[in-house]
């Protein structure tokens, strides 16, 4: 007969966890999912180190035992929702609500949280009855002898399946409960993180919700799952040294929310007595990095071997050489000229000599139709462009802002910005048909810190680095990548305008010591030219060599 109890409100309980307890939960249930127990599979989750099983805190449920001095608590239904992970040292809050469901019937409502930080980790419910304890006068059956450190009573290996792969997989394991094995279990897990012991008998109806952590994660899904919710109901106890079988198979799956909901029961001889549920997240493995075969196979090369540039302005200066290292890496190469016809061929001829290929193309590049004039020329010679590099300019000569007229600034930008745009309205299509191309565009480190006397120069510059922005947004879904080159003062004939002293004095005032070399220029367009940066589009790559700007 049930007796009438005074059964408290509230109880609230604090432990800490370590790894102590996380170890033996592992080896008496047999869950080593390896979330908890393999730190390099647990370091490349999202949760970036092994964290606790989240039934560990829950069994402290069986706090509530040590409230009845000649009851047995008996739990008969139990859910609950694993809201964030514990992890090792994690002080845990436990606080109990417990309320009378009926004569004989109470209700839990538990809340475990993070001490300090009172981050919940966990919510649940449920409900249990009070039994009387066997009367000690009266002799017991004599319980099982086992050398079983385990709860399951054969060992089982951990799963690894992918979302895609649950479902129509049904899972089972056989697990047997022993009064050694609770012993067990109470001293080694409840009872590690206190001062004193807790002086509880562990329910076998909760242990039985404790085996749905070896479930999920050694079975169904095993490695990749987050346990999220459980709900479990009891038809009859279970008892000690009884052999059971906990059986899963999928209810629902959700490929895209990467989400299952299972059905499992606990039966014995083919009796069922348990029903119950519980919900999991299936996460995609751990992304496995490209092994240094694969990256010698596929990502050494700049991908440049036999592709098609287009160079503006390339008889001389950074062109030239920018044509030239084109080139020397398998590059088709056009060098574009005005008037330098004289140059570009002997730029041309070196090229060729080398074991390169190459061919000079004249062009005024203010004048629409020639500009369709040479990207004929290059069609009929090499085919489609793959390559575009703006670089002609005009004029670097210093000039006091009172002295421009409106057509000084006009006539830079017909080159700078003109020929840029008219050359790009060009190659455009072709790109856009193919499904790929680079348009690299050359600017100065004087747009963001201006010099005195260059003001045609910096404007036209300017309206490159906005076009260029502009530009990449337009082109980004036709996997067409558009950047820019941004130089300190280069050492190319550019700069001649400057007496040969003041530009030593200019070097020597440098962090550096030295201006930036026409070759350091190429390498940065030869990386955007290539397949290394097809990742990046609408960014500069600034040679400032130590001075401002900084990125």
């Amino acid at each position: 007969m049930i007796m009438t109890i005074k059964v408290p409100q509230k109880l609230v309980h604090e432990f800490r966890i370590n790894q102590d307890m996380v170890d033996s939960f592992a080896r008496l249930t047999g869950d080593f999912n390896s979330m908890h127990t393999n730190i390099e599979v647990a370091r490349k989750s999202r949760f970036r180190r092994t964290i606790v099983h989240g039934m560990l805190p829950f069994s402290f449920l069986a706090i509530l035992q040590r409230e009845f001095a000649d009851q047995l608590v008996v739990f008969k239904e139990l859910s609950g929702h694993f809201n964030k992970p514990a992890f090792i040292d994690d002080e845990i809050l436990l606080e109990l609500k417990i309320s009378a469901d009926s004569e004989s019937s109470y209700k839990i409502a538990g809340n475990w949280r993070k001490k300090g930080s009172n981050e919940l980790i966990m919510m649940a419910k449920g409900q249990f009855t009070l039994e009387e304890k066997p009367d000690p006068a009266v002799t017991m059956p004599q319980r099982k002898e086992t050398t079983r450190d385990c709860l399951l009573l054969a060992a089982t290996s951990e799963n690894n399946y992918l979302i895609e792969d649950i479902d129509n997989q049904k899972e089972s394991f056989a697990f047997e409960m022993t009064e050694a094995l609770i012993g067990d279990y109470v001293a080694s897990v409840l009872n590690q993180s206190q001062d004193e012991s807790i002086d509880v008998e562990l329910s076998p109806n909760l242990v039985g919700v404790l085996m749905f952590s070896t479930m999920v994660g050694m079975r169904l899904p095993g490695r990749y799952a987050t346990f999220t919710r459980f709900k479990v109901s009891y038809e009859s106890n279970l008892e000690l040294d009884q052999p059971y079988v906990l059986e899963s198979s999928p209810a629902n799956v959700s490929v895209s929310a990467e989400h299952i909901k299972a059905n499992a029961t606990i039966t014995s001889s083919g009796e069922s007595l348990a029903n119950g549920s519980y919900e999991v997240i299936v996460n995609s493995p751990p992304r496995t990095m490209p092994s240094c075969l694969e990256i010698r196979n596929s990502s050494m090369d700049f991908g440049l071997q036999g592709k098609v540039a287009l160079v503006t302005g390339s008889s001389r200066g950074i062109g030239e050489t920018a044509a030239k290292f084109l080139a020397m890496h398998g590059v088709k190469t056009v060098v574009n000229y005005h008037r330098g016809k004289t140059d570009a061929e002997n730029i041309v001829n070196e090229i060729v000599s080398a074991g390169g290929t190459a061919i000079a193309v004249p062009c005024d590049l203010t004048n629409e139709s020639q500009v369709a004039e040479m990207m004929t020329v290059i069609n009929e010679r090499f085919g489609d462009i793959d390559i575009l590099v703006n670089n002609a300019v005009r004029d670097f000569t210093p000039r006091d802002v009172l002295e421009l007229e409106w057509a000084d600034f006009l006539q830079e930008m017909e080159v700078a910005v003109k020929g840029m745009h008219e050359c790009c309205k060009a190659v455009i299509p072709a790109f856009k048909k193919n499904g790929h191309g680079k348009i690299i565009n050359l600017s100065s480190i004087a747009v963001a810190t201006p010099v005195s006397g260059q003001s045609r120069y910096i404007t036209s510059k300017s309206a490159v680095e906005g076009y260029t922005k502009s530009l990449a947004v337009e082109l980004a879904a036709n996997n067409v990548q558009v950047n820019l080159v941004v130089p300190n003062m280069a050492e190319t004939d550019l700069i001649s305008v400057m007496p040969a002293l003041f530009r030593e004095k200019l070097a020597a005032e440098r962090v550096s010591k030295r201006h930036i070399q026409p070759i350091e220029v190429a390498q940065a367009i030869l990386y955007l030219a290539s397949s290394w940066s097809n990742a990046m589009t609408g960014q500069k790559i600034v040679l400032n060599l130590g001075e401002p700007p900084f990125a």
